[in-house]
Formats: structure tokens, C-alpha cells, sequence
């Protein structure tokens, strides 16, 4: 408060000292034309008043600029000074001047003199010290001379004096207290806007900066590629995380897992050029953002450098933790727009594949590692057309026994070949459906196309359906199985579904639900893709299953290696001990073939039996006595 006052009252002064001087001056000057006729600049107190106050006025006028609170303080203190002995000049030569003047001056001397005390002091009153001083030093000599004249005139000047500036005292003390509320209010406005600014500021640093770490958080670090796209400059920008972090927070706790992301932020920050910006982007991923990057081979140098100084061992708490960081890294491109999720889709993809590649910590985005990605996106723009059910046809792959080379089931398989992208595989397209939550939709197509089928087969080969996770964890799969059924003019011994593991664990107990209401009514259930998980046998004590697939991968490993037969031979034992049929699938050869029968698994299916067709080539292929498959049999049993 107390320098808002004192910066008021020098600007106050800064505007009204030289109005005050030239007042002062021109007074003076009247006083010596009344008194003698003529201006005279001689060795007197009209030169020494007009000196200091052309001097005075100069040294206001110069300053351009506020000084600090210092000097302004200073300044004030010499104008009262000045102030005060230029009065008491006027007051001492006013009083010379009454008693050497012809007498006919005496009135105006004393109304100049007079003028003059109550014009400064008016004009002072920012400063009511050099106001009241002025009153007292040149006004008040001047009334007290006049009440002591025998002359009743000066004797009434003089009354009139005195009011004048007992009023003026009043005012001047009265505008002093408006001043200070004035400046108090402002003071206390420009307080709150700075409270409030600094709220602001805490604000934007509090949502702008990561709480762990310190470093810019993700909003700022968009914020900053941003900038730099609409400079126009060129610029890249680098992702990385902490491989096998996951593992650090599940195995020690996030204490540990926080103090190593403090540890990877603080040598980041220390690695990266000065003129980048480092940010924490949420989780374990960090970005940092390289200005004017142009090269690609500048930019992984710039990458390798960095992770160099940051892949060292960390100690956490005493516990020593290898720290390993990869790098994804996207420059700015000519004809794409750098906005920033652009390049920073970019540099997660180049992420990616830096982690994918063995021996490799940093990867720079090309166009080619985008393909995936943009396969991926046409994918799922695909699955969500509504005319998408009409691209998707029902392929058939028997199920054979071995020991007759006669198909006992027939697996219904989703094929979908679209003009634009080409083949797309149920490996492919099947998860993405599930993850927009579409795939329900599409099993009930297919369910009914692959069910419209088995009425044209021969009585004794069922239909095989796998059901997606989705269908299985719905609470009317059950219902809406057996309907199509009864619709269709088939009963539930001409089917049988195909779960595997993963699905069940989706929803356990409306999986079980589901499963059992099916085998009730006569469906067979087949575990799928046995061996494959780590959790297949105990779902065999949960589940009564009529079947039992086992994973292509057992098989494929069985070929070659000892080991991987031996498995594969104790995986057939342990199903047969249960009293379930095994079903062997990835049968791609005559060796495969030999293997199975050697291992005593009854059924089998693969490419070489017989691959995937629609419908109407299925009935075009019956199984005669002399197929591959009775005449490998045949052949093996001689």
C-alpha cells in the first residue's frame, strides 16, 4: 500500500510541478513590473526564483520513465525542499517589498503574494506536507502582516486570506483522504488481479506439468508440437517407454515402479539437447520433441544418443533394476499435415516396431509401417457397414475319422473377401469385431448360413460352430442356438459348438450356464485349441466336454522333435484317460497322418485331408473307400 501511495503522489507531482513553476514564475515576474515597472534580471530574487524554476521544471520535464520506488521517494522529498525555500524566498522578498514599494504597490503585493501561496498549495495537495508548508512559509506571513496594518483594507485582505486558506487547508485535507482511498482501492484491485493471476499461472503450470515427475505433461507437450507445426518449421518428435515396466510395478509395488520413472526422467531431461522438450506422456511413456529435425538419419542418431545416457542400470532403494528404454521417432513430413496426433501416431508405430526388432532400440517412422495400421482401420470401417453381413460367406472343413476316412462333422468358417481388402482372415478380423462389438451380429449371420447348410448333408454329419467370446457370454446364446435349430428342421444331436479357453474366462459362470442348457438339449461341446493355455486342464474338472480339439501347435511341434512328440503323445494319453475324443487339427501331411494314427488319435482335420470350401463344392466331394485318407491307412496297417 504504502508504494501505490508514494507512486501516485510522484505521478501526481510528475503532472503538476511545472504548471505550479510556470504559476510561480509568472507571479514573481508580475510582482516586479507592479513594483518597479520593468522586468530585471540582475543578481536578485527574481533571478534566483526564475533559475530554480526553469532548472526544476527541466529536470521533471527530462524523465521519461518512472524511476524505481527508491528515487521516486527521493524526488518527493526534494520538491517539498525546494518548495519550501522558494515560499520562504517569495514570503521574505514580498515582505522586503512592503516595506521599500511605493505604497500604491502595497495591494497588489500583497494579492500576488497571496495568489500565489493558495494556487500552490492547490496545486500540491497530492502531497499535503509541500501544500500545508507553502501555506504556512508564504500565506500566512502575508495575513498576519495585513491584520497588523492601520489600514482597514489590508486588514479585510488579510480576513479574506486567512478564509481562503483555512478552506483550502480543508479541501486539501479532504482530496488527501479521497486520494489514499482512491489508491487504496486500486491497490487492493491490482492485489486480487495478481492473486488472481497467480491462481491462474499455478493453474495452467499445475494442468501443464506431470505430478510424478516434475516434466511437461502430455497437454503441454501437444501443445508444443502444435507450435511448431504451425511455424512451419521442420521438427520431430521421439515416443519411448520402459520395456517390462508392468513387471517392476506387479512384482515390487508402484513405489518402486514411480521411482524408476523419476529415475528415466530425470536423465531424459538431462540427455536431451536444450532446446527440446522433454514431457512425461502418461504411464511409462515420455515424448521429447526435437525442433528444426530434418533428417531421418540425424534423427535416429539424435535417439541413440539419448537412450545411450539413459539404458544404464538403475538402484532403487538399494535394489538394482536394468533399465532398458526404446524409441519410436517421427519427423515432420512435406505434403502431410503435421498435426499432433498425426505425429504422434507416427512415432508410437515407429515404437512399435523398434520394440519388435531384436537388437534394435530406436526406430524412425516410413510410410510402409503404417500399412498394418491403416488395414486395421479400413478393417473396422468395413465390419461397421450395414451391408457388411453380405461379404461374409460360410466355408466348410470336414472333420475326419481316421479310421474310416469318413467326414463326422463339418467346421463352419467365417470367409470374407472384400473388393478393397482383399482376403481378410478370421485371425484378422475376428478380434477387431469383437472390440467394436459387432462380432454378435455376425456369429447370428453366420450361425443361420452355416445351419441352412445341414439340412443337405447326410444325417450322420454334424455341423461344428465355434462361438466368439461375445456369444457365449450372452445371457440368450442357449435360446437363440436351439431356435435356428428347431427353425431349420434339425435337431440338437446335428450340432456342435466350439469354445475355447479364452472365451469361457471371458464370463465364467454364464459361459457354464450357456454350455450346460446346450449339452442338455443334445448339442456336443468341444473344448478348442487344447494345450494352447495354461488353464485347459482345470476347465476339463469345470466342464463336461463330448470333445476335445487339440492345438495345431502341439501337433506342428510333434513332427521333428522328440520332445514335442512325447507331449503331444501325453496330451492324447491324459484325454483318452478321461474317456474323450481327440480331435487333431494342422494335419498338413502324410507324416502328420502317420503320427496321429501312431499316437492313437481317432479324428483329425488339416489342410491335407481337406481344405476350407463353400457349401455346394462340400457335396461335390464325397469320401469313397479309396480317399487319401483310407488308402494311408490301409498302407500303414500293412
Amino acid at each position: 500500500m504504502g508504494r501505490a501511495l508514494v507512486e501516485e503522489r510522484y505521478a501526481a507531482l510528475r503532472r503538476q510541478v511545472p504548471i505550479l513553476y510556470v504559476l510561480a514564475t509568472t507571479n514573481v515576474l508580475a510582482l516586479q513590473i507592479t513594483t518597479r515597472g520593468s522586468i530585471s534580471l540582475g543578481l536578485e530574487v527574481t533571478t534566483i526564483m526564475l533559475a530554480c524554476a526553469i532548472a526544476r521544471s527541466w529536470l521533471w520535464l527530462r524523465s521519461t520513465s518512472d524511476p524505481d520506488h527508491r528515487l521516486m521517494f527521493s524526488r518527493i522529498r526534494q520538491a517539498c525542499g525546494v518548495n519550501a525555500f522558494m515560499c520562504a524566498l517569495l514570503s521574505w522578498w514580498c515582505w522586503h517589498l512592503l516595506g521599500t514599494a511605493p505604497s500604491d504597490t502595497h495591494m497588489a503585493i500583497f494579492l500576488l503574494g497571496g495568489f500565489t501561496a493558495v494556487g500552490i498549495a492547490f496545486g500540491l495537495s497530492a502531497v499535503p506536507l509541500a501544500a500545508y508548508l507553502t501555506l504556512l512559509l508564504l500565506g500566512l506571513p502575508l495575513a498576519v502582516i495585513g491584520l497588523q496594518s492601520p489600514n482597514p483594507k489590508y486588514v479585510g485582505a488579510a480576513v479574506s486570506l486567512g478564509v481562503v486558506m483555512f478552506l483550502v487547508v480543508q479541501l486539501i485535507a479532504r482530496q488527501s483522504a479521497q486520494f489514499t482511498t482512491i489508491v487504496r482501492s486500486r491497490w487492493a484491485i491490482g492485489q486480487q488481479q495478481e492473486l488472481a493471476e497467480t491462481a491462474r499461472q499455478e493453474a495452467i503450470t499445475a494442468a501443464t506439468t506431470d505430478f510424478l515427475t516434475g516434466l511437461p505433461n502430455r497437454r503441454a507437450f501437444v501443445a508444443a508440437v502444435a507450435d511448431c507445426a504451425a511455424s512451419g518449421r521442420p521438427f520431430a518428435v521421439a515416443v519411448t517407454d520402459i520395456d517390462r515396466f508392468k513387471v517392476v510395478n506387479d512384482t515390487y509395488g508402484h513405489s518402486y515402479g514411480d521411482a524408476l520413472l523419476k529415475v528415466v526422467a530425470k536423465r531424459l531431461a538431462r540427455a536431451a539437447p536444450a532446446q527440446c522438450l522433454v514431457a512425461r506422456m502418461g504411464g511409462d511413456e515420455f515424448g521429447i520433441l526435437f525442433p528444426s529435425m530434418t533428417s531421418p538419419s540425424d534423427a535416429r542418431e539424435a535417439g541413440k544418443r539419448l537412450l545411450k545416457k539413459v539404458n544404464r542400470p538403475a538402484i532403487v532403494e538399494r535394489r538394482k533394476f536394468p533399465l532398458f528404454v526404446s524409441c519410436g521417432i517421427a519427423l515432420s513430413r512435406d505434403g502431410v499435415e503435421a498435426t499432433p496426433s498425426r505425429v504422434l501416431t507416427d512415432a508410437d508405430i515407429a515404437l512399435y516396431d523398434a520394440k519388435a526388432q531384436t537388437g534394435s532400440d530406436v526406430a524412425v517412422f516410413e510410410p510402409a509401417m503404417d500399412v498394418p495400421r491403416q488395414r486395421r482401420a479400413k478393417i473396422e470401417h468395413a465390419l461397421q457397414a450395414a451391408d457388411v453381413t453380405q461379404r461374409i460367406a460360410v466355408f466348410f472343413q470336414p472333420i475326419i475319422d481316421l479310421t474310416t476316412g469318413r467326414p463326422v462333422a463339418n467346421e463352419a468358417l467365417a470367409r470374407w473377401t472384400d473388393p478393397e481388402l482383399g482376403n481378410v482372415p478370421p485371425s484378422e478380423f475376428v478380434s477387431i469385431a469383437e472390440q467394436l462389438n459387432v462380432i454378435g451380429n455376425l456369429g447370428d449371420h453366420l450361425m443361420k448360413l452355416a445351419i441352412g447348410e445341414v439340412a443337405l448333408w447326410d444325417p450322420s454329419i454334424r455341423l461344428s460352430l465355434n462361438l466368439s467370446a461375445v456369444q457365449l457370454c450372452s445371457a440368450d446364446l442357449s435360446e437363440k442356438v436351439l431356435d435356428a435349430l428347431t427353425e431349420a428342421g434339425l435337431g440338437p444331436d446335428r450340432l456342435q459348438v466350439e469354445v475355447t479357453e479364452t472365451a469361457l474366462f471371458a464370463d465364467f459362470a454364464t459361459a457354464k450356464r450357456n454350455l450346460a442348457s446346450l449339452r442338455a438339449a443334445g448339442v456336443m461341446v468341444v473344448l478348442d485349441d487344447f494345450g494352447a493355455g495354461y488353464a485347459s486342464i482345470g476347465y476339463l474338472r469345470e466342464f463336461q466336454f463330448d470333445q476335445i480339439k487339440l492345438d495345431g501347435a502341439l501337433v506342428t511341434a510333434a513332427l521333428d522333435n522328440a520332445d514335442g512328440e512325447r507331449l503331444l503323445g501325453a496330451v492324447i494319453s491324459l484325454c483318452r484317460g478321461i474317456g474323450v475324443p481327440i480331435v487333431a487339427e494342422h494335419i498338413e501331411s502324410e507324416r502328420h497322418l502317420t503320427l496321429m494314427l501312431k499316437l492313437g488319435c481317432t479324428l483329425g482335420q488339416g489342410y491335407w485331408l481337406q481344405p476350407p470350401v463353400p457349401g455346394a463344392e462340400l457335396l461335390q466331394q464325397p469320401f469313397p473307400p479309396s480317399d487319401p485318407v483310407q488308402t494311408e491307412l490301409t498302407r500303414s496297417a500293412a
